[in-house]
């Protein structure tokens, strides 16, 4: 979980929010970004990684082509988009690359849509129709980032873990592994008490 924004629309959010997460990426690593078919994404990208490209005078009559933006080389941005009805239900969804030479099936939500699932299911203040709500947005902010970083280096994912190898024979037992271990950001899974207390500034 790189970063999060929490506002009431999307079309807000979408810069600051791949702002953030580009912050935590690796230099140099590009990966493959894909969203639903929200416009404000795309629009963020193309302020951020588009180049304004002109074309030179060919010294023919008539007008002169005019400069256009183009997608940066190492961009690859992909969305997946719902078709609906009249009656706001899904008949239909299809894949398509906006910037960049993207296989379809890497174009996916899949795991975006099952890490919101378990962020409801998790945390109560996220859950809809709920009186567990924050008053504030400011103990939201602090309670998401606190969950961020239990997220991230406390709780073991099923998913990440490896299997134990001795003197290269495969074992049957399991490393359990952290998105932080996986991440290479720690070599061990944290505790509960060694996250509370340690001090570092937590920003979303």
């Amino acid at each position: 979980m790189l970063s999060f924004q929490i506002g009431t629309q999307e079309s807000f959010l979408a810069t600051p929010l791949i702002e953030n997460t580009e912050k935590r990426l690796r230099e140099g690593n590009w990966p493959v970004l894909v969203s639903d078919g929200l416009d404000a994404y795309g629009e963020a990208l193309k302020k951020r990684h588009c180049l304004l490209q002109t074309f030179p005078r060919t010294g023919k009559r008539g007008r002169p082509r005019r400069p256009k933006l183009v997608a940066c080389p190492e961009l690859q941005y992909g969305q997946v988009v719902k078709e609906r009805n009249e009656r706001r239900r899904v008949v239909g969804v299809y894949k398509r690359s906006i910037y960049g030479d993207i296989p379809l099936e890497k174009i996916s939500t899949v795991y975006v849509e099952r890490h919101n699932l378990n962020l409801r299911h998790e945390n109560r203040r996220l859950t809809r129709k709920t009186i567990a709500f924050s008053k504030e947005i400011g103990g939201l902010h602090a309670q998401m980032s606190v969950y961020k970083g239990y997220f991230n280096f406390v709780r073991p994912h099923y998913g990440l873990r490896v299997p134990f190898s001795v003197q290269g024979r495969q074992l049957q037992k399991w490393l359990r592994r952290t998105p932080g271990m996986a991440a290479g950001l720690t070599n061990h899974v944290w505790s509960l008490k060694e996250f509370m207390s340690i001090k570092t500034y937590i920003n979303h």
